[in-house]
């Protein structure tokens, strides 16, 4: 074994010698053999023969000298990586000889590979990469949401889980480090930080008894939040700060890139358990649950404790509860839940950019073996000088390899700049999307990515120089001698890449389809020239309603003083917005039991005018009054939707309706058409049947409080910037302790509302375009292919009669018969592979025939466009030329 070793060791270290003394190695082998040469011919002169005689008789004795020396080099040096340098720098030569044919199919592949990288990222920071606590693979959410009182239930009856609570968010007012601003904080049980298996950077974690009413003024900052708004100041723990007009101490500060349930949390507060507060205890801020499981337990097993324990919670609710509330809850693991709903898009991104690159190698393998059958004659010729056919193959895929790996760099760029799309198609709240970056793993799959994809679209035209035939094409000099069966394998290959194509010009075109839908739908407000803006004083205040109604009155009182004013009104919030307020309701005559439990509406508080302003259409009765005051009678109308889902048969108004846990009946006054609050595509959730729009000073949310947070909504002549800030600082000018929020355009707000379709659209559409143009130019190479090896083929047809309509047709008729095959493949791809874009198409189905049978049309005029210009050049083909070349 040691012998072994050192044999190996210095026939290393005499090759690298060789590397330094080649010169005079070549020098002495050259002399050695001229040494046997005379050593030979002196024998065979002596034996009686002439010198030229022994000079051939010496040649022939000592054999091949060339493949003798080439013997001695390999045995003295690293013949292997010289020959693969060799062959690269061959290859360099060649892409240097072929610049148009070099371009094309390294952009090809750039375009292909780059989609793929900036997709790899994505998925490794959202689905390979493990979350960012402690042994993750123990985390996980219990599906549905619950009261505050289940937390303490769930917590001390779970064998399987340790179990917390930490709601989704919502915004607070921060008050006590200069101007108030908002700020967006979850309330969390205090183990909730110890479930996650996380700790805090700086300061401490809450205490268990910092639940409990009176001991819970104390918060926990974000890194970012702490940075903004502190400066990093490490004295920052132990001060206090005023969140929505209650002061906190600041208790602990998190460490950078901690993040739960949202990157959009800054700061924490304790979850308050008061059971004498019977709404807050069961009637408010149903959250989310989240566990880990106990050393030993399975997620079986928390999915079964889980439909135990909400039985068990279902059953002592001091309310009516619907019979299936939570039915189907279980355990999910934490990852799923997080990526939640973006893992079918970005398997369908996936998906996209994986066609893409499979349509760029179909393109590159196409052109390579129009090439391959050019070099024919070349490689017969390095075949019959002594080239193995191994060689030959090696010299191809080589060159292809190469191509890959230039594409892979090019696309590593492109996919540097395709990232930033793509992260713009998911919310910017997802733990993990903002690391989603191109690091060195991601290279290293790329690159490995972009080997495959060398030899993948190299074999074929590599195996088509292996079987070359070195007497014939030798013989006869022609480029043209191929095998049949690479010249349609050729055909099959574009027809694969024609099929490619037409599935993402459908899903484009679907896309395309859905958004044309989208703008068509009428939203049941006009968003034209009103102006948005929130004004958000702290809870407090509306504690005394008369102060915050008053507050609201004189704004809207000076808000008409503005130029450019024309109406002027405020609402809890304004359709696509983001915001959802909801509250459970009670109808005359309808008690709520297991059977029908409280109906869920969304909450609009409104002042008198909202409503006109806002142009949603009287139905019945009429609107909002400046007279509807605090003192007046309850009054209350009722969406179109709402006023079908509670009286189908009868009409709505003077009907009675509550609140559920209120006493105050409202009497509905009027009906209002349905207005799409939460998206365009889809008005309102299915678990909540219309909207009910009470006078703001009548207006009660879940909790039994008059909303606070506001938002000032204006119909302006003109949308200038004057007019804007006049907006903002009247707000300001009323009470500076009172944030105000930026002021937004309502109709670019509708807009945004679709603008992740629209990206998603635009990114098939880049897709699609990308698609069809490499599948113009393989049928363009494939036709020009065929009229170069059909050359003699077509001057005989022209010398014997045919016209140049004729040979034009016959040309055309061959691009579009395989295009016909790659449309029939791709039809059938579509239909089985459109239906997973269900979820992002909006009015139009996945098979819908319209956008098939207009994309079939572009697919075949773009093929006949490919093949027009080798058919002009066929139909110009000297037969007399043609002819005597052959």
């Amino acid at each position: 074994m040691n012998g072994s070793f050192q044999t190996l060791l210095t026939r290393a270290w005499n090759r690298l010698l060789f590397r330094w003394r080649r010169d005079r190695l070549e020098d002495e082998l050259q002399e050695e053999i001229s040494f046997h040469l005379a050593q030979i011919q002196s024998e065979l002169h002596g034996a009686g023969l002439d010198q030229r005689s022994a000079w051939d008789q010496s040649r022939r004795q000592l054999g091949n000298l060339t493949l003798a020396k080439e013997e001695c080099r390999g045995m003295w040096s690293f013949m292997g990586l010289e020959r693969f340098v060799q062959d690269l720098r061959y290859a360099v030569r060649m892409y240097a000889r072929t610049p148009v044919f070099t371009v094309i199919s390294v952009v090809s592949l750039a375009l292909g590979i780059g989609g793929n990288t900036a997709m790899f990222s994505l998925v490794n920071a959202l689905l390979v990469r493990p979350l960012p606590y402690a042994q993750p693979e123990e985390l996980v959410r219990i599906t549905g949401t619950y009261p505050r009182a289940a937390v303490p239930m769930f917590r001390e009856r779970s064998r399987a889980m340790q179990i917390a609570a930490v709601s989704i968010g919502s915004e607070l007012n921060l008050a006590g480090q200069g101007p108030a601003i908002r700020v967006t904080g979850s309330s969390a049980s205090p183990n909730f930080l110890s479930v996650l298996g996380a700790s805090v950077a700086r300061g401490r974690n809450f205490q268990a008894e910092e639940e409990s009413p009176g001991r819970d003024n104390v918060v926990i900052l974000s890194h970012s939040l702490w940075k903004s708004l502190f400066g990093g100041d490490p004295s920052t723990v132990g001060r206090m700060i005023r969140l929505n007009g209650v002061d906190r101490e600041i208790v602990g500060i998190m460490p950078a890139g901690f993040s739960y349930p949202s990157t959009r949390v800054q700061l924490w507060i304790p979850m308050r358990l008061d059971s004498t507060n019977f709404v807050e205890y069961w009637g408010t801020e149903y959250m989310p649950l989240v566990a880990r499981l106990r050393p030993g337990a399975t997620i079986s097993q928390a999915q079964g404790e889980v439909r135990r324990l909400v039985s068990e919670l279902r059953g002592v609710f001091p309310f009516a509860m619907a019979r299936d509330w939570n039915a189907d809850s279980t355990a999910i693991p934490l990852q799923q839940d997080i990526i939640g709903n973006v893992r079918g898009k970005l398997i369908i991104l996936l998906s996209a950019v994986g066609l893409v690159l499979l349509i760029a190698c179909a393109n590159v393998a196409s052109l390579l073996l129009a090439r391959a059958t050019t070099r024919r004659k070349e490689m017969a010729l390095r075949a019959a000088l002594g080239a193995s056919r191994g060689r030959i193959v090696r010299q191809l895929l080589t060159e292809s390899v190469g191509l890959a790996l230039t594409g892979a760099a090019l696309g590593i760029l492109v996919g540097a700049g395709g990232l930033s799309v793509f992260k713009a198609l998911l919310p910017a709240s997802l733990p993990g999307l903002a690391e989603a970056v191109i690091d060195w793993p991601i290279v290293a799959a790329i690159s490995a990515l972009a080997l495959v994809t060398g030899l993948a679209s190299g074999i074929a035209p590599a195996l088509s120089a292996y079987e070359v035939n070195v007497t014939e094409t030798i013989k006869t000099g022609s480029q043209r001698s191929t095998s049949g069966f690479w010249t349609r394998m050729r055909g099959v290959i574009i027809a694969g890449e024609v099929a490619l194509t037409l599935v993402l010009l459908v899903s484009a075109g679907l896309m395309m389809r859905s958004l044309y839908k989208l703008s068509e739908v009428k939203p049941g407000f006009d968003p034209g020239r009103v102006l948005t803006v929130q004004i958000s004083p702290n809870e407090s205040l509306c504690a005394q309603r008369a102060l915050c109604v008053a507050l609201y009155d004189q704004l809207l009182q000076r808000s008409g003083e503005v130029a450019g004013v024309r109406e002027a009104a405020i609402a809890n919030s304004v359709p696509l917005d983001g915001q959802l307020p909801t509250i459970p309701v009670v109808v005359d005559g309808q008690p709520n039991t297991s059977d029908h439990p409280s109906d869920m509406l969304l909450l609009g508080a409104a002042s008198a005018g909202y409503l006109e302003l806002m142009r949603v259409p009287l139905l019945a009765g009429r609107y909002l009054m400046q007279s509807d005051g605090a003192n007046s009678a309850g009054v209350a109308v009722l969406s179109a939707g709402a006023a079908q889902h509670f009286w189908p048969a009868d009409h709505a108004i003077g009907k009675h309706i509550r609140p559920a846990g209120g006493k105050q009946w409202y009497t509905v006054v009027g009906v209002v058409g349905d207005v799409r609050h939460a998206t365009l595509s889809k008005g309102l959730p299915d678990w909540v049947h219309g909207a009910i729009y009470l006078p703001y000073p009548q207006a009660v949310t879940e909790d039994g409080k008059l909303p606070a947070a506001m938002t000032l909504v204006a119909k302006v002549d003109t949308n200038d910037g004057r007019t804007r800030s006049e907006l903002r600082q009247l707000a300001v000018a009323l009470d500076p302790n009172v944030p105000v929020g930026q002021v937004h355009v309502l109709e670019e707000m509708v807009s945004g509302s679709i603008s992740d379709f629209r990206s998603m659209m635009q990114v098939f559409l880049s897709f699609a375009g990308a698609a069809i143009v490499l599948a113009a130019v393989g049928i363009y190479g494939l036709m020009s292919y065929w009229v170069s090896q059909r050359t003699y083929e077509i001057g005989l047809r022209v010398a014997i009669g045919a016209t140049r309509g004729q040979i034009v047709s016959m040309i055309l008729a061959q691009g579009l018969r395989v295009s016909l095959y790659g449309v029939l493949g791709g039809i059938l791809t579509a239909i089985a592979l459109t239906r997973f874009l269900g979820t992002l198409l909006y009015g139009v189905a996945a098979t819908d025939s319209l956008t098939f049978a207009l994309v079939t049309a572009l697919v075949l005029s773009v093929a006949v466009l490919a093949a027009a210009f080798p058919a002009w050049r066929a139909a110009r083909i000297d037969p007399v030329k043609s002819l005597r070349a052959d």
